[in-house]
């Protein structure tokens, strides 16, 4: 039996980091990186209180670690700038980039966002390859994440794979008859977990930018490059139903 790769994830003791850990199970050897304590660690699991805004402590989160899953940021569209975006999305981004590759990581999975492309308004399902089209700061960081994966993945030997994620909250007992026709940007927490563990297993990813969305009737986002580039299989959506 192969040994389990060793994953970082960072933001660890936030929503996507708790929904990795409940799906994941013991898949693999998880390093939890985050400023907040993480609770109730399984015996695959060990945490390492990390501030992304601090270079040196990137470094040592990533260090012997096969792939970074760098959930780290300020997640809110209305955060200030200064204040929070600033020392957590733009510098917090880069470090996990540039620590990443200058531990010899194999693979950084960083977690962009629909605010990357949120001016299209959910008019079409949107391609991973328009024009980015944020329509706040906030949006802007992500697309700021994602340019740096293709200087990384060009200029390093570092796979670099971006997941412009949906609402991580889609619950198919909660779909009513009404939502059907509408478009969603949403993903379940199994999907999310099967679409970042298919990041973190995919062979031969140099680059990419893919949709964290399930498989929906009408989608902000078109999920079909998703699950070409990773094989991943959406299960639940209001395609679904």
């Amino acid at each position: 039996m192969s040994e389990a790769k060793q994953v970082l994830i960072t933001g660890a003791a936030g929503f996507v980091g708790g929904i990795l850990r409940s799906h994941w199970g013991s898949r693999y050897s998880l390093r939890l990186a985050d400023r907040r304590p993480v609770e109730n660690l399984a015996d695959h699991e060990s945490f390492l209180e990390t501030d992304i805004s601090n270079y040196e402590q990137m470094l040592a989160a990533c260090n012997g670690v096969d792939t970074v899953v760098h959930l780290a940021a300020d997640p809110s569209p209305a955060a200030e700038f200064y204040a929070s975006l600033l020392p957590l999305n733009v510098i917090g981004g880069y470090n996990g980039f540039q620590a990443a590759a200058e531990a010899g990581c194999r693979r950084i999975v960083f977690a962009s966002s629909v605010n990357a492309v949120l001016g299209y308004g959910g008019e079409t399902a949107t391609s991973w390859d328009v024009p980015i089209y944020p329509q706040n700061v906030y949006g802007a960081t992500k697309c700021w994440g994602e340019a740096l994966a293709r200087v990384y993945a060009d200029q390093n030997d570092l796979s670099c794979i971006c997941v412009r994620l949906g609402s991580p909250r889609f619950d198919m007992d909660a779909v009513q008859a009404a939502d059907l026709d509408k478009p969603s940007m949403g993903i379940s927490p199994r999907d999310t977990a099967q679409l970042f563990g298919r990041c973190v297993d995919v062979d031969d990813v140099d680059f990419a930018i893919v949709h964290g969305i399930s498989r929906h009737r009408k989608a902000w986002m078109d999920v079909e490059d998703s699950c070409r580039i990773l094989g991943y299989e959406p299960q639940d959506g209001t395609a679904m139903v």
